[in-house]
């Protein structure tokens, strides 16, 4: 982890000798030599890191490297803030030589000697705090990153009694899962010849090892397989152990001592061997449990042969890509979080034990008790490892002390098991690749259950630049390492549409895990009433006037994110003292609604101060009316996002278009705005217009989702004539009214993935064909013409969301060759008719209409298609 920040500090020193080599001279080998070190340390780092946990020697050295890294970051972004105030707003490069060679003034040349005097000495004090912690390296012996190695094995040996050698006795009450447990087993006894693999996925503590083990002593018992075998893999497995493990399970009852003595002296190959030649010709069940890694199941694949006789092997795994091997027969079955009154039954069992006079288990809560102690479940959000440790905890408390517990539950639950639910956790953290695990972290930031807009989370990643530049865009890299995330258990999807992730939120468990992680790095703090001293990334719950009274000058906040605070009317002396102070902010989010004060103040733009913040990347706001002028100073801005409900669209200042880093600018923005030089622009949306709108596409060459609002009165005709030439184009949204809008330049956009066209504009079909328009919401109320014979030549057509008032479609043979869902919104009776031949894959249909669609005519085929599950959102993206 600290070797992301250090490799972070590292490129913003490369970047700084690029950027500023014309301010930097006399100090430029200290700025070289000192970027030597680091990478010089960053060797070390990462096996260092793993091995902290059992060295505090090793421990003390990574934190030292940690702080000069951001000592050395605070450096830089100060000595750029200082450039930027000495100089002028119109100097070119000549001017720039003249000024720094003493050409020019010389107070601006003592000025700038002084400058560079301080950062000189500032690189030399972190140089020599570098060798001091070089010369403790070798002083302490921290160099034999291997010898720490062999303890943490042995150290991840001794743990391994968190995972057993064999499946538990099946005489624990069990709660929930019985849907899930009844779609396992009927795979299981599938009549299926072929070895089939069905994993079960989930995140630590789901209780994959229990379901697992409820089919495996389902089956065990009986004669539908000649041999059986629980193996547990875990994230430090060693493939001869396993395969010892592997025969010793399948043999426990025949295998005499010389032959377990043997089996010891034999290396991998002969391990191979031997196990695959034992199970040949026999239909066997093994389960491996906790299977990390995708290379554990491809070595031991090899021994499990496939003799076409009903074997089975089932896998538990928090990682989704471990459980789709692509050469396997598999089946995947993800496993949900408890329901609520699965959770209660579950919390009961635990924190109220009793029994029948048969020996039944029965639970039952006082009725004083039931309001908290369902508060308190329901905040494990269906988590059963969280669930069963609360319940043993309030089991042994007073139940006058439930109340306090309440107030800080998580921190109980480490505190009290911490064995269990800590070592689960770092498993999961520390199996993560490093690019990962300061994406993972930064998700303490939000408040518990909250709700992520998915985009928004990317867009943060990237300004954060946790994400590292490569051939990709930024934006495509974040949404993988989000769909990782989520892979891996770590992140829950609570909002899809169809194959786009909206929503997402983490769990309260693994949220407080990332706080504590992340305090220990010193890599984000959630206001709690205190700021620590040298934090990085602030979340603030509490209130914007609040926090703009604190004492601000000696922050280091790089990033300040505002929640829960959107009512508010604060002072504009307060958002100026802000920005005058918190002046190396990377990212700035807004919840405050500024527009009120300010309207009755007279003042309805962003305050000049926004300027000072030049090191932002970005900047969300709410309910603008207009911003600053001094927006055009954000020379790093990467993204704008302005929320607005309702009102007159914001104009935004032609200074604009100096933010030339900007890439999503993101709210309701009137046109014309000045677009030119703005080549890194990815995101426009919304654009009001109440003409034509008019821009040279080459200023927008990297445009990929654009969205337009035509306003103008009476009976306008609008051509896209513009938009045409934006050849990267994939996403467009055009809403019109009472309008003629011609999409026929819409053809020289190959790249157009999708098309929404909303309002009761007459909507001019292109005659030419869209070649990869996958997605399609159409609104042809208005429309002159049938649009069914342009539509249905769409070659790669995939989801087609359609409102008509049309009494009829028709769809010919071969058309439709690649649609997949089809959403009809109908005002009334309406007959389908398909020829032989049309819409071949149709996966998904919905028609919504008056009667749910039962008065609609169509072919009994159509009738046995399916609903989309879930039905497409009509206000989001598909793709």
């Amino acid at each position: 982890m600290v070797d992301a920040v250090v490799s972070f500090v590292v490129d913003r020193l490369g970047d700084l000798l690029i950027e500023q080599v014309i301010f930097l001279q006399g100090v430029k080998d200290d700025v070289e030599s000192l970027r030597g070190q680091l990478e010089y340390m960053l060797c070390f780092l990462k096996d260092a890191e793993e091995k902290q946990d059992i060295d505090n020697r090793m421990r003390k050295w990574i934190s030292n490297i940690r702080d000069v890294a951001y000592e050395a970051e605070d450096i830089i972004d100060n000595f750029i803030l200082k450039v930027e105030a000495g100089t002028p707003k119109k100097m070119g490069l000549k001017e720039c030589f003249e000024k720094y060679f003493c050409i020019c003034s010389k107070h601006s040349s003592l000025i700038q000697q002084a400058n560079l005097c301080r950062i000189g000495r500032e690189i030399k004090t972190l140089k020599t705090k570098l060798n001091q912690i070089q010369q403790n390296q070798e002083t302490f012996g921290i160099r034999k990153i291997d010898d720490a190695r062999e303890g943490s094995d042995r150290m991840n040996t001794t743990d391994n009694w968190l995972r057993r050698e064999c499946p538990y006795k099946d005489d624990e009450y069990v709660v929930g899962f019985k849907e899930d447990a009844n779609k396992l087993m009927s795979e299981l006894v599938k009549e299926v010849k072929d070895r089939y693999v069905i994993s079960i996925v989930g995140t630590g503590g789901l209780g994959k090892t229990t379901i697992a083990r409820k089919l495996y002593n389902s089956l065990s018992p009986t004669d539908k397989f000649d041999g059986y075998a629980w193996v547990s893999v875990s994230n430090d497995y060693n493939i001869q152990d396993l395969l010892r493990a592997t025969i010793k399970s399948f043999k426990k009852e025949i295998t005499t001592t010389e032959e377990f003595k043997l089996l010891e002296k034999m290396n991998k190959d002969d391990l191979e061997s031997y196990t695959r030649n034992y199970l040949k010709g026999r239909r066997y069940l093994v389960v491996l449990d906790d299977v990390w890694d995708v290379n554990a199941w491809q070595s031991l694949k090899r021994v499990f042969p496939n003799d076409k006789n009903g074997s089975r092997v089932i896998m538990t795994t928090r990682n989704k890509a471990v459980a789709e091997p692509i050469d396997e027969r598999t089946y995947v079955h993800v496993l949900p979080f408890l329901k609520d009154e699965e959770s209660w039954e579950l919390f009961c069992s635990k924190a109220f034990p009793n029994y029948d006079e048969v020996g039944n288990q029965k639970s039952h809560c006082p009725p004083d008790l039931e309001s908290l102690a369902k508060e308190m479940a329901s905040k494990c959000r269906g988590l059963p490892l969280a669930i069963v440790v609360l319940g043993g905890i309030l089991r042994k408390k007073n139940p006058d002390k439930w109340h306090k517990l309440n107030e800080h539950m998580w921190r109980h639950l480490m505190d009290h098991d911490s064995h269990r639910v800590q070592h689960i956790l770092d498993l999961s953290f520390n199996d993560l690749p490093h690019r990962l695990k300061s994406c993972f972290l930064y998700l303490g930031l939000f408040p518990e259950d909250f709700k992520i807009d998915a985009k928004k989370l990317c867009r943060l990643w990237v300004a954060e630049g946790f994400i590292k530049p490569g051939k990709e865009p930024f934006e495509e890299v974040a949404e993988v390492y989000l769909r990782e995330l989520i892979d891996r258990s770590l992140i829950q999807v609570v909002e899809r549409n169809w194959r786009r992730i909206i929503k997402c939120r983490v769990h309260d468990l693994l949220r407080d895990f990332a706080i504590e992680k992340s305090k220990e790095l010193n890599f984000l703090h959630i206001y709690e009433g205190t700021v620590a001293p040298n934090s990085r990334r602030l979340a603030y719950y509490r209130g914007f006037e609040r926090f703009v009274s604190l004492h601000q000058s000696d922050m280091h906040l790089r990033t300040l994110l505002f929640f829960n605070v959107a009512n508010e009317d604060p002072e504009i002396a307060r958002l100026q003292s802000l920005c005058r102070q918190l002046r190396l902010l990377r990212v700035l989010d807004l919840e405050v609604d500024l527009s009120n004060r300010y309207r009755q103040k007279g003042n309805k733009r962003l305050p000049d101060e926004i300027g000072k913040l030049i090191h932002l990347r970005y900047l969300g706001l709410r309910n603008m009316n207009a911003l600053s002028q001094f927006i055009g100073n954000l020379h790093a801005l990467q993204t704008l996002e302005v929320h607005k409900v309702g009102g007159a669209p914001i104009q935004l200042p032609d200074e604009i278009c100096k933010a030339k880093q900007l890439r999503h600018l993101i709210g309701r923005f009137k046109w014309p705005l000045r677009v030119d030089n703005m080549t890194n622009l990815q995101t426009l949306k919304e654009v009001v217009v109440e003409d034509q709108m008019e821009f040279n596409p080459m200023d927008l060459i990297n445009l990929r989702e654009l969205s337009i609002q035509y306003v103008g009165e009476g009976n306008n005709r609008y051509t896209l004539d513009c938009i045409g030439g934006l050849i990267n184009l994939e996403t467009l949204q055009v809403s019109g009214k009472d309008s003629e809008v011609d999409l026929q330049p819409l053809c020289r956009c190959q790249h157009l993935l999708q098309l929404r066209l909303f309002g009761d504009a007459d909507w001019k079909l292109p005659t030419e064909v869209l070649p990869n328009l996958r997605f399609l919401y159409l609104n042809a109320t208005s429309l002159s013409e049938d649009p069914m014979p342009v539509l249905e030549k769409l070659p790669k057509l995939t989801i087609l969301l359609l409102f008509d008032k049309r009494g009829k479609m028709v769809c010919t043979a071969g058309g439709f060759p690649q649609l997949e869902i089809l959403q009809l919104l109908i005002s009334g009776h309406a007959s389908i008719e398909v020829e032989e031949g049309g819409m071949p894959v149709l996966k998904g249909l919905l028609i919504e209409a008056p009667g749910g669609g039962d008065g609609i005519s169509m072919p009994d085929r159509l009738r046995s298609i399916p609903r989309p599950d879930p039905p497409l959102d009509w206000k989001e993206w598909a793709y």
